[in-house]
């Protein structure tokens, strides 16, 4: 494991109080957020696998991969693929994380929002 990464990365948390803190650099590995969502590893895993499969977050390999069968997967993942999971993972806990991302996108917008091609495209160094 490189500790310049560990050093550098940051977790998503829900407190005791359904409370969440969603840092600037969100680098979380696969067991962090099996942790954060209350889930088994193999649940995290397999959903991340179908996720990738589908483009719907891009694999993001810059801080490392690890080779599974013929797929390359990351083993750092970023707040893109942690919203992804906590839309396709049935927990109390992803419950809490989707609900907080619902009202962050309802605080103080009465414009729509608008996301262009560019912005997705943004990130170097995908895998695929």
């Amino acid at each position: 494991m490189n500790l310049e990464i560990d050093m550098k990365r940051s977790i998503v948390t829900i407190s005791d109080n359904d409370t969440v803190s969603v840092p600037a650099n969100v680098q979380m590995r696969d067991f962090e957020i099996a942790e954060l969502f209350e889930v088994m590893i193999p649940t995290i895993r397999s959903n991340i696998r179908a996720i990738l499969k589908t483009n719907i977050v891009m694999a993001d390999c810059t801080n490392g991969a690890t080779l599974v069968g013929c797929n390359v997967v990351p083993d750092y993942h970023g707040l893109d693929m942690v919203v992804a999971l906590a839309f396709w993972i049935q927990s109390a806990q992803a419950e809490v994380f989707r609900r907080w991302i619902m009202r962050k996108m309802m605080q103080g917008n009465t414009q729509p929002i608008y996301i262009g091609i560019n912005e997705m495209k943004a990130k170097d160094n995908f895998c695929n």
